[in-house]
């Protein structure tokens, strides 16, 4: 076991450091990779839809699945570092990589891959005036991209080496096309200092080719988009509305509304209620009373900010390297399981 820790850190810390973008085969082969593992995950915990794809929904509530510490990880945004010292964060004297290994840790990011944002504003604002002179890609843009790309690595590994254990949601920054469908994928273009989602794609398709686009797209939509736990439930953004299990699931029948709903909420926006429709219709009624609702998508002040009558929990701030820890046995507190990894905050279980 220690050889293959020892191994795979290396690997996650080699995509991290690299100076070099990715090679084509590289990333084609870990993108291939992933989405094969995405596609064909176990029904036992992601239930198949009608068509027979995997469905939406990543269900860990039935008395199969052992109530193991789930680290629940915020918006990313290229930040490969971070997922790096979620590995290394001890829970109960073990770390979060060990753990992985052994199988008694869930890890839930709640996506956003790409994209530095107010990080990277400076470095976007150069790689802009680049693109517009006709050169896509340049510099800026490049280390843009090194940080998102091994990032991007970093999780496909993971994913494949911890398939049940390691999981990704759908965030709103999936939309590697930058595309405007609403009425097929719930995507909307993403742009917030300068042109950043057709910059990506650009660039993409420039210093790689359509086929990597392609496989990024179908990575991103064989995301799920909705996970639920013992005592939580967990989707990236707050939930504009209610949807039954059988939608969350089916997900690619409606994904527009689904989706949407569930990874560009702004605050203010959700329906009175969605969370405790969320919480009967996937829940134990034994975990209703103690459960929370995890979101990241809108950054916060400090560690976390409150919404839908104190049951849900917003935790994405962008300039900590925080993740939320549900613990077996222990109700959530906020102050307490909020923690920094970055300082190698050590949680111990009792």
């Amino acid at each position: 076991m220690e050889f293959f820790l020892s191994n795979i850190q290396a690997l996650l810390k080699n995509y991290l450091d690299s100076p070099e973008l990715p090679s084509h085969e590289a990333l084609l082969a870990l993108l291939e990779g992933g989405i094969s593992v995405l596609e064909g995950e176990n029904s036992s915990y992601r239930p198949l839809a009608d068509d027979g794809k995997a469905g939406g929904l990543l269900d860990f509530t039935s008395d199969e699945f052992k109530d193991f510490p789930l680290v629940i990880v915020p918006d990313l945004h290229g930040r490969g570092k971070f997922i790096l010292d979620i590995l290394n964060l001890k829970i109960g004297g073990k770390s979060v990589l060990e753990l992985l290994q052994s199988g008694q840790v869930y890890v839930l990011c709640v996506g956003d891959i790409f994209h530095s944002e107010n990080r990277g504003r400076e470095r976007w604002k150069k790689a802009f005036l680049e693109c517009m002179a006709g050169n896509l890609v340049n510099e800026a843009l490049t280390q843009e991209m090194k940080e998102n790309l091994s990032l991007l690595e970093m999780l496909l590994s993971l994913k494949s080496a911890f398939a049940s254990h390691f999981h990704i949601l759908k965030g709103n920054h999936e939309n590697v096309l930058n595309e405007d469908l609403r009425p097929k994928h719930g995507n909307v273009p993403f742009c917030k200092f300068c042109d950043e989602g057709n910059m990506v794609r650009d660039f993409l398709q420039h210093a790689y080719d359509d086929l990597i686009l392609h496989e990024i797209y179908c990575f991103e939509n064989a995301l799920p988009i909705c996970a639920a736990f013992k005592k939580c439930v967990v989707s990236h953004a707050e939930p504009a509305t209610f949807f039954s299990r059988s939608q969350l699931i089916n997900y690619h029948e409606d994904f527009s509304m689904v989706s949407f709903a569930l990874t560009w909420t702004a605050n203010g926006a959700a329906s009175e209620g969605t969370v405790e429709h969320f919480f009967r219709e996937l829940l134990p009624e034994s975990a209703r009373d103690i459960a929370w609702y995890f979101t990241g998508h809108r950054p916060v002040l400090g560690k976390y900010a409150l919404r839908q009558e104190g049951r849900l929990v917003q935790i994405h701030n962008p300039d900590v390297e925080q993740v939320a820890l549900v613990l077996p046995g222990k109700k959530f507190e906020p102050e307490r399981d909020i923690v920094d990894v970055e300082r190698n905050f050590r949680h111990e279980l009792h």
